[in-house]
């Protein structure tokens, strides 16, 4: 049977596409102003020997897109593509990656946010999936609001850390690298991407990176702590599909939220704003 065409179809329209990629040029003008842009933010870099290159990727996209299907209807929030390559050096001795420099990224994600101002937008939130990208992300927000003075709000958060406390019950250290928590989140999202076999024997001791990560505001770096750790934080012996879902279902349920009260914030600081 075919369906019918032309102005006399009853097709109804479908719902607006939370995707940015997938607006015409007038669709994209016309939404931006009163849209909340989210650029998922993730790496290619080695994931231990069982988790592919794209395991943060994966993750920061799944996250970003799954929260503006849940507030659609409530906050006109456009999901920016993916970029999928971030600071990642500390894995070249390790496995490997695609990355580049933190005057690079900043620079990249900077230009890329001042086209989406340019074009109209108002507000962007840079949704971080990599704990590489947290310290440049930091210093694109300032740049782009304190130095270049965009008329543009702007918030850089990692997915983690929206989780917050709620992410207590989860498995191995959060988000560790390529342990309990990130294999059981790639089971629940793409389990034909894991080599579960290829995982460390379930003795193996805790890897120095768990225990020398960062401390409030302290950062420790210490040369060679990453061929130490061999690149990953835990032996991911307890990672289950059921417990990466749950966990994914917590933070989008999360990321939600903080999208909606970012939407609905003031686009400028008070005048006593520090």
């Amino acid at each position: 049977m075919m369906l019918p065409t032309g102005p006399q179809s009853s097709i109804p329209n479908p719902r607006p596409s939370i995707r940015l990629g997938e607006l015409t040029r007038e669709e994209l003008r016309a939404r931006l102003p009163a849209a909340t842009v989210v650029l998922p933010t993730g790496s290619t870099e080695q994931h231990g020997p069982h988790l592919p290159l794209l395991t943060d990727s994966l993750m920061a996209e799944a996250v970003a897109l799954r929260a503006a299907e849940l507030v659609a209807g409530r906050a006109d929030v456009l999901v920016a593509p993916l970029l999928p390559y971030g600071c990642s050096h500390h894995h070249l001795p390790v496995g490997g990656a695609l990355t580049v420099s933190q005057r690079t990224y900043v620079a990249l994600v900077v230009e890329l946010a001042e086209s989406l101002a340019q074009t109209g937008a108002r507000r962007l939130v840079l949704l971080n999936g990599h704990g590489g990208n947290e310290d440049p992300l930091r210093v694109v927000a300032n740049e782009l609001v304190y130095e270049r003075r965009l008329d543009l709000a702007v918030a850089a958060v990692s997915y983690w850390t929206l989780g917050g406390s709620a992410l207590d019950e989860a498995p191995g250290p959060v988000p560790g690298h390529a342990g309990n928590f990130e294999t059981s989140c790639l089971l629940a999202l793409r389990p034909e991407l894991a080599r579960l076999e290829a995982r460390f024997p379930a003795d193996t001791a805790p890897r120095p990176l768990a225990a020398n990560g960062p401390l409030g505001a302290i950062q420790i770096r210490r040369p060679g702590l990453w061929e130490a750790s061999d690149g990953v934080t835990d032996a991911a012996r307890d990672a289950n599909a059921e417990a990466g879902a749950r966990a994914i279902e917590t933070i989008v349920q999360a990321t939600a939220e903080f999208l909606l009260e970012f939407h609905g914030g003031p686009l400028h600081e008070a005048p006593n704003g520090s």
